[in-house]
């Protein structure tokens, strides 16, 4: 269900009404994201500001956006992000108990979850769209190697997995099982020139070879993502990030495009795509 939401709103994103959703769906997924690692610091034993935490996510979410829709600037989101620090350094300013520890740890969440989130909205809404970039070709690419990586490597390690790959972190995960989930990213990649020439034509421009290096970039940085959110998991003595039926928490599901989501959107900003 969530994917089939996920692919009406990408497949009409160019309307403005369904754009102002879709920038609304992300910030909500930010803020719960920030709020899901906030509870991670309280059963740590801190007293992080997280609806705090929360406003500077969704601020930043927004501030993508609107620096690539309409006034094309890449200083808003820096700016957000200078501003969010400024607001947890005051909030700290009255209980100076542990102010350094508290400040990383909230300044941490923007960087970790609210900041690669908003990239998928610079890829999906370039600065400079062109006829030769269809920003919604580059989200459903990110998202599909992605999730391959995830999916490959489940199935492969349930039925035929081994070695531990992390035992500490993830006692489940297999070295089987990260191979396959890492081949998998590699040939969806691959498959997804031949899809887009078919399909999007020059609105697509993935090239071979950048589609084979690309695949290997998301197939590694996708299992670091999943293992480091288990890390923080971990650390903090819970399984799932949250108790949403079926998916954990918001951090479980998008564990993995924090990490690869830099990725695409730094890869188009180069290639000037």
């Amino acid at each position: 269900m969530i994917a089939i939401c996920a692919a009406l709103l990408i497949g009409y994103a160019s309307n403005p009404y369904v754009a102002i959703l879709v920038v609304g769906v992300m910030a909500f997924l930010a803020a719960v994201g920030v709020w899901e690692y906030g509870r991670l610091a309280v059963s740590k034993g801190l007293t992080p500001s997280i609806p705090l935490m929360m406003g500077v996510a969704v601020a930043e979410v927004f501030a993508f956006y609107i620096a690539h829709r309409w006034i094309h600037s890449a200083e808003l989101p820096v700016f957000i992000l200078a501003l969010g620090l400024g607001l947890f350094f005051l909030y700290r300013f009255r209980r100076s108990e542990e102010a350094l520890l508290h400040v990383a740890v909230e300044f941490f969440s923007i960087a970790y979850i609210a900041v690669p989130l908003s990239y998928m909205l610079a890829i999906l809404y370039p600065i400079s769209p062109t006829p030769d970039h269809d920003g919604r070709w580059w989200l459903v690419y990110l998202l599909l190697v992605t999730k391959i990586t995830d999916i490959g490597a489940y199935f492969v390690g349930k039925l035929w997995g081994k070695h531990r790959l992390a035992p500490v972190l993830s006692p489940k995960k297999t070295v089987e099982g990260a191979v396959a989930g890492f081949l998998s990213a590699v040939l969806l990649s691959l498959a997804m020139v031949t899809i887009g020439a078919k399909f999007a034509g020059s609105s697509f421009p993935l090239k071979l070879w950048d589609a084979f290096w690309l695949g290997i970039l998301i197939g590694i940085f996708g299992q670091i993502g999943d293992l480091a959110e288990s890390l923080l998991k971990r650390d903090a003595v819970v399984k799932d990030s949250n108790a949403l039926p079926g998916l954990g928490g918001v951090l479980d599901m998008m564990d993995s495009l924090i990490f690869t989501a830099p990725i695409v959107y730094f890869y188009l900003q180069w290639h000037r795509i």
